[in-house]
């Protein structure tokens, strides 16, 4: 009975003890900040005082502080935890005036993080208070930035007028240093996620690009229209003055070709004129003579002469014959009898007495091998 009683009493001294020493340490993480109340006034700050940051400044100059970790404290005291790490804030979307009087609707997001826990405290004492406060100087800053500067400054493809980078530098120097001092709040970016122009009024500002791209469409098209006509212009006037030499020398070949064709026929006709008025004979046989051609010649045509007695007795033909190679039909009449030792001729016909018929096709009977006549 009295081992029992004992256990008990040692049970409860330890329980005791653990809870007393639990009411008088406080365990601060590395994320947070542990202030430490003590009748309504600070009594310490606990936690910070990393790597790049400044330790907190106390209250009261009783009041102590120190990082993270396990701290004293007195039963009585009251801890307050604070997040010290970095949050991301969007504040909601406000239209703005551009400085050539676009309106915009922007929505910015901010960096921020508590780096002092007593003017935090003082300042707002939660969150949701703070990243109002934030949102409002925030809003204020942009919309005295981007008053200053004209939408192509914002969206362009210009290095040179793109300055939206100093537009958000701009905010942030203006708004860290008095968050800080009144909100206890350190920010450390300001951007913009988006901006454009306000949902009432997207449609005319649509209607409004898409008109002015027409406009430089049609500007195009007409510069590309006058370019086509100048060139065109140019490669006809080209044309022709090619076609224009072209034509000129192609005359002047043919004269040169005619004036050598003209010199040869003659040197031929010098040579021996007797085979060339047979050879412009025979051409004309076969210029008028086909399997339909009736031709009807005088006695005394030297075609007939040809085609009755043959080259051998072809004598050279008089000048008021007709020309060689003329081309259509033939017809003459026989005039007065025929020349001693010719047949007389048919005056109807134009064909010699007692002389075969005249035909293209088949064979003469007074030519050995019966060939037709003119071959």
């Amino acid at each position: 009975m009295k081992r029992t009683r004992r256990w008990l009493i040692l049970t409860a001294a330890a329980g005791a003890i653990l809870a007393i020493a639990a009411a008088c340490t406080v365990v601060v993480d590395e994320t947070e900040f542990a202030v430490v109340t003590r009748f309504g006034r600070v009594a310490a700050v606990h936690g910070g005082a990393g790597a790049g940051e400044s330790k907190p400044a106390l209250a009261s100059a009783s009041a102590s502080g120190s990082g993270a970790g396990l701290h004293a404290k007195a039963p009585w005291d009251i801890v307050i935890r604070i997040d010290r790490r970095f949050r991301v804030f969007d504040p909601a979307p406000r239209e703005m005036m551009t400085g050539d009087k676009r309106n915009l609707e922007v929505a910015p997001y901010v960096v921020w993080r508590v780096a002092d826990p007593l003017a935090f405290l003082k300042g707002s004492g939660s969150d949701e208070l703070a990243e109002a406060r934030l949102g409002e100087r925030v809003s204020a800053g942009l919309s005295d930035a981007i008053g200053r500067r004209d939408l192509a400054s914002l969206a362009s493809t210009d290095p040179a007028k793109w300055s939206l980078d100093g537009l958000t530098r701009e905010v942030l120097a203006a708004v860290a240093p008095s968050a800080r001092d009144e909100l206890g709040v350190e920010i450390l970016d300001v951007r913009l996620r988006r901006f454009g122009h306000p949902v009432e009024v997207r449609p005319a500002v649509f209607e409004l690009i898409r008109s002015e791209r027409r406009q430089v469409a049609a500007k195009l098209r007409a510069e590309g229209e006058a370019q086509y006509l100048t060139i065109t212009s140019q490669a006809d006037r080209a044309r022709e003055m090619m076609l224009a030499e072209a034509e000129a020398d192609a005359r002047r070949t043919r004269g040169r070709a005619e004036a050598e064709a003209t010199r040869l026929l003659n040197d031929a006709h010098g040579r021996d004129p007797r085979f060339f008025e047979f050879l412009k004979t025979l051409e004309s046989y076969r210029s008028i003579l086909d399997e339909r051609a009736t031709v009807v010649l005088s006695a005394s045509s030297p075609l007939l002469k040809l085609l009755v007695e043959g080259p051998s007795r072809t004598e050279p033909p008089a000048s008021s014959s007709p020309l060689p190679g003329s081309p259509g039909r033939i017809v003459g009449e026989s005039s007065g009898a025929a020349p001693a030792g010719e047949r007389p001729a048919d005056a109807r016909t134009g064909r010699a007495t007692g002389a075969p018929p005249l035909s293209t096709n088949g064979p003469r009977p007074d030519r050995p091998g019966g060939q037709p006549a003119g071959q």
